[in-house]
């Protein structure tokens, strides 16, 4: 059955995007790391071309939030492990600084950038952030399933064991 649980509120609201965002992108780094332990301890060559996609997206994606001009960016380059672990910390930082230092309001910011096609677009941090998410854990699983493919254990990464792990920490 269902059981009630008494929800942190404020102002009323159960939880407010900018605090979603940022325990998601908690979340996010956490399953990123997971994802760079499992790849570098296999010889899944895709997996780890997965791997450096999603991360090099996210990076230029953080930069979009600034308005970069993407055009002919190459969103599938080579990376060492080490390369990848660096990136992925580096990365977390930057979104967590961000996510620490904005409120709702911040969220409906918009920002014009240009796609690697050299295409002007404009969205909202909201939008762009929430994509972020979603284009690595899209990633993340299509690195799970390669592994497994490939005769390797894949990382731990569902969310309910991020909660398990980390809920009361």
């Amino acid at each position: 059955g269902f059981i009630r649980r008494s929800e942190k509120t404020r102002g009323g609201r159960l939880m407010y995007t900018v605090e979603h965002l940022r325990h998601l992108f908690a979340y996010n780094d956490w399953a990123n790391r997971r994802s760079i332990v499992a790849v570098r301890s296999s010889n899944s060559e895709r997996s780890h071309q997965i791997l450096a996609h999603l991360l090099i997206t996210e990076k230029e994606y953080y930069e979009r939030l600034y308005g970069k001009d993407s055009t002919g960016f190459d969103f599938w380059p080579k990376l060492s492990i080490e390369e990848c672990g660096t990136l992925a910390r580096e990365t977390a930082e930057q979104f967590e600084k961000l996510l620490r230092r904005f409120d709702e309001d911040g969220l409906t910011l918009t920002t014009r950038y240009k796609t690697s096609e050299g295409l002007d677009h404009e969205n909202t941090f909201r939008e762009i952030l929430t994509h972020i998410l979603f284009h690595s854990s899209i990633h993340r699983g299509n690195i799970v399933l390669k592994l497994r493919e490939d005769g390797f254990e894949p990382p731990k990464i569902d969310y309910m064991i991020y909660l398990r792990e980390t809920k009361y920490i």
